[in-house]
């Protein structure tokens, strides 16, 4: 018996069997990437834990040498660890007077300072950038351009003249205004 209009090759079938063959690659192919992403997720899996283990290790050790750590403290006299932070509050303080620019405050100082100002004292404050400055001067406008010159520093900020005096001469000279200013140096290293 002959079945009419069946053709094993005919379009249909070759386009029905190309679509099943399509469909079992991408299965496939998608199959191996699940499992790849098994392996990977696994590995990821491994990883965290023995980084989790890692970590539990250290919070322990660092717990322990913690707990020695305030029962060594507890065995130093309290005068002893006073004299250590003296002596440690000193290095510091040495350290921060070396850091400080004094080259950087005098040149700025002496691009502000008019020809008709003589600065006498220099006192800055190490840690906070405070600069106190004492000196004389011929006139008031004299001090103006000392005070102009500094304000237009931009290492220089927050000048104040504080006082200001007018000094006899002894011998017969002229008279000069003795003052005091005040201002942050904002050249320090931070």
């Amino acid at each position: 018996m002959v079945i009419t209009g069946f053709n094993l090759a005919g379009a249909d079938y070759g386009r029905s069997r190309r679509t099943m063959l399509i469909l079992a690659a991408t299965s496939v192919g998608l199959v191996c990437l699940l499992a790849i992403q098994l392996v990977l997720w696994t590995e990821q899996r491994r990883e965290v834990e023995a980084v989790g283990a890692r970590l539990s290790r250290m919070e322990a050790e660092t717990a322990r040498h913690q707990s020695q750590v305030r029962a060594v403290q507890t065995s130093i006299p309290a005068e002893a660890l006073k004299q250590h932070e003296a002596k440690v509050a000193a290095y510091n303080h040495i350290l921060e007077a070396s850091a400080f620019s004094w080259i950087g405050l005098l040149v700025e100082l002496e691009r502000s300072v008019p020809p008709n100002v003589t600065l006498s004292e220099i006192h800055p404050d190490l840690v906070s950038g405070k600069v106190s400055l004492r000196g004389e001067a011929r006139a008031f406008e004299d001090i103006t351009k000392l005070l102009q010159g500094l304000e237009q520093r931009t290492t220089f900020r927050d000048v104040y003249l504080l006082r200001q005096s007018t000094r006899k001469p002894t011998g017969g000279g002229p008279e000069t205004l003795e003052f005091l200013v005040h201002l942050i140096y904002q050249g320090r290293p931070r």
